[in-house]
This record gives C-alpha cells, sequence and structure tokens, in this order.
C-alpha cells in the first residue's frame, strides 16, 4: 500500500481588493455635436434612447452615418454595431411556433451584394474615424453579413490577418 502525504492547506482568505473609482471632469456624452452648434441647428438626427451620465452612457437612435458624421473625431471608447442583415425579402420563417414576416422594414432590404457592402464600408468608416486609437467595436452579425464586416475592416486597415 502506498503512503499518500496529505497536505494542509493554509489557506486564508485574502481581503477584497478595492476597486479604483474614476470620474470624469468633461460631459461623458459630448463626443456629439451640441445642438448649440450653428452647423448643426435645426438638424437633429437623432434621439436619445437611453442617458445615464452618472454610468457614462448614452444610446442615439438615428441613422448611424448622420449622427456619427456629426461626432468628434477619436471620441469614442467602444462601439456596439447591430448592422441589417439584409434579410428582408417578402419571405415568412416559423418562429415560436407561429408563422412571422421576415421583412424588418425598407432598411434591412438588401440591394445586392455590391450595394450591401459598400454600406458596410460607409458605416465603419464613419465608426474608424471616431473610435479612440485604443477604443473597440463590437459588430453583431449573421453569416449573411459578418464576412462582408470583416472584410470591409480589412480594407480600412482596421484588422490585421
Amino acid at each position: 500500500m502506498e503512503k499518500v502525504n496529505k497536505i494542509k492547506s493554509n489557506k486564508t482568505k485574502s481581503p477584497r481588493k478595492r476597486i479604483k473609482t474614476y470620474s470624469l471632469s468633461i460631459d461623458p456624452c459630448e463626443f456629439y455635436i451640441s445642438e448649440a452648434n450653428p452647423a448643426t441647428e435645426n438638424k437633429k438626427p437623432f434621439t436619445i434612447y437611453y442617458d445615464n451620465p452618472e454610468h457614462s452612457i448614452r444610446l442615439l437612435n438615428g441613422d448611424c452615418i448622420e449622427v456619427l458624421n456629426q461626432a468628434r473625431e477619436n471620441s469614442v471608447d467602444m462601439i456596439f454595431a447591430d448592422p441589417p442583415y439584409f434579410l428582408s425579402n417578402g419571405g415568412i420563417t416559423c418562429h415560436a411556433g407561429k408563422m412571422v414576416s421576415v421583412n424588418k422594414g425598407k432598411w434591412d432590404k438588401s440591394r445586392g451584394v455590391e450595394e450591401n457592402h459598400k454600406f458596410t464600408l460607409e458605416w465603419l468608416k464613419a465608426c474608424q474615424r471616431v473610435l479612440k486609437p485604443n477604443g473597440t467595436i463590437w459588430v453583431s452579425g449573421t453569416t449573411h453579413i459578418i464576412y462582408s464586416v470583416g472584410f470591409a475592416m480589412q480594407e480600412l486597415g482596421a484588422v490585421s490577418v
């Protein structure tokens, strides 16, 4: 019979590390051109969907390219994009046991592979302009568009292979 060495654990709970908190001296949501700016007067291409200055979060709802074109260069830390999948084609699918339309709206209708890719390049270029050098972009997609997104990022030099 082999002798098994028992190791006594001297583990003690380590004190929890204190999390550093930071505050910003500027409005964290000031990345877009102010409504008071004469260049954008009467031109508000978005609505504020959610605003939480305490946590530096502001979600805007509008045409992404118009909104991003008003934003300052290198002013955004993170972008979460959920672009059109271009699936609206008059068809139907089964969802939760019911037949439902796949039409999301005109914005989701394919205009052909080349036009869809041009649109992807356009919104990614707008994102690239406003994203900080160490910023992050997250893109949600399906196999219908994600390869176009990856290729467009390579074309813009945003991704190295």
